[in-house]
């Protein structure tokens, strides 16, 4: 077989990780020369006090969350608070309170990371199962007015975007006056969130958000207060909301983290709300048109490549495939998220030859293989424009091996752009 081309010489190569993210490396060099005197002052922000009231601790807090009310257009009714322990704390956070005097709470399992925070708030409570992605394939969310919710559940949980199968809510489900819950560590800041419909949206950072090491918590503030009494203090809402003089002090706050996500969002703004227009608007107009390229050439591959998720539930920042060559193979997953599988040849030799491309990470999740093209903000257009012509040459170089496989077309392609809601409509787009 043909090799592909050589690789082209950069500073730093193309990172598509699916977490921790890219960063800017621009925003790294600034960072670094503010790490050991912070703003003049002679020290790191990370050797400064959290209590040393209008400190550069505080200040960096509150304009983070300034920042976020901003950028999201997060209303006034909503509480913005930082806090330790990732998703996984949320996967916990959000049973202890929200349960209130209820006993079950409903889940919408479109994939492995709804099904870990279901586990987690087993512990709490019963879990029920409203709707689910696997009779599909993972390929579909079922249509809200499905969802058998029920009147006795605190409240009802998704995965704005499941990773591993590249499943996402593109359009912000209606589920009436219940609560509704939402994981967003993979996807805020890439599309427009109607928080109006959600009690409580969490997002790990470590993706588009910043370096991984805190979760951001947006809550509507009629919820606080709710706690279960045997709730940490550190993943109680309402303690880390209540803090004085800013929010998120209950403990010591993970600063350097939530200090480089304020970095990031500025950085967002500046280069995407120039000229006084949405910055968020934008990242939407621009992940949707990054994932349209790449879904095209998955689907234009002939069967080489192959998506089979719907046009309507297609993520946007994590794109997932496989080779059609493997479409024989069956890959049990036993529920461990540390869990690894044996790479196939063509997953092996895509890995290997992106990376000698200057290309990172373009691997699937470990336990269940494929390849998985993470498109986060950090991840510069050309590094798209990398990814796509590799994948050309390499689809050339290695097309007998994926020879007779079928063209999986899906349904309506225009339905990848985003819809405008109606009152009426509460199906994902």
């Amino acid at each position: 077989m043909a090799a592909t081309a050589a690789p082209q010489q950069r500073s730093r190569p193309y990172n598509f990780s699916a977490g921790p993210g890219a960063l800017p490396e621009e925003l790294l060099l600034h960072v670094a020369a503010q790490l050991a005197d912070f703003e003049g002052t002679g020290l790191s922000i990370m050797e400064m006090s959290h209590r040393d009231e209008g400190g550069p601790v505080q200040r960096t807090i509150q304009q983070a969350t300034s920042t976020v009310r901003d950028i999201l257009e997060v209303p006034a009714s909503h509480a913005i608070i930082w806090q330790q322990g990732g998703a996984h704390g949320q996967f916990a956070a959000v049973p202890l309170n929200l349960l209130g005097d209820k006993r079950s709470a409903d889940f919408v399992d479109t994939g492995v990371w709804s099904r870990k925070a279901m586990s987690e708030a087993s512990k709490y409570c019963e879990t029920r199962v409203v709707a689910s992605s696997e009779a599909s394939g993972h390929s579909e969310i079922p249509a809200v007015s499905s969802w058998d919710l029920s009147d006795d559940s605190a409240y009802v949980h998704i995965c704005a975007n499941d990773t591993i199968y590249g499943l996402e809510f593109l359009e912000d489900p209606d589920v009436g006056d219940r609560l509704l819950v939402a994981d967003f560590t993979s996807t805020l800041l890439s599309r427009r969130v109607a928080f109006s419909r959600y009690v409580a949206v969490y997002c790990s950072s470590g993706k588009n958000l910043g370096p991984a090491g805190v979760c951001l918590v947006v809550v509507r503030r009629d919820l606080l207060g709710r706690a279960r009494p045997d709730t940490p203090c550190i993943l109680d809402w309402g303690a880390s909301a209540n803090t004085a003089p800013v929010p998120s002090l209950v403990n010591t706050p993970p600063v350097f983290s939530i200090y480089m996500c304020l970095e990031v969002m500025r950085r967002l703004q500046e280069e995407w709300g120039a000229g006084g227009g949405s910055a968020l608007a934008a990242l939407e107009s621009r992940a949707e048109e990054r994932a349209r390229r790449v879904y095209e050439e998955v689907d234009g591959s002939g069967g080489f490549y192959v998506n089979s998720v719907a046009w309507p539930y297609r993520s946007r920042t994590t794109v997932c495939f496989t080779f059609g060559a493997d479409s024989g193979l069956v890959r049990e997953w036993n529920g461990s998220i540390t869990a690894t599988v044996e790479p196939t040849e063509l997953e092996a030799q895509f890995a290997a030859e992106s990376r000698a491309r200057g290309m990172l990470q373009l691997g699937g999740h470990p336990a269940f293989g494929g390849v998985r093209v993470c498109l986060y903000n950090a991840v510069p257009d050309a590094a798209v424009d990398e990814l796509l012509r590799f994948m050309r040459e390499f689809r050339e170089a290695h097309s007998q091996v994926g020879k007779g496989s079928p063209c999986l077309t899906p349904t309506d392609p225009g339905s990848f752009s985003r819809a405008s809601s109606s009152s009426g409509s509460s199906t994902p787009r």
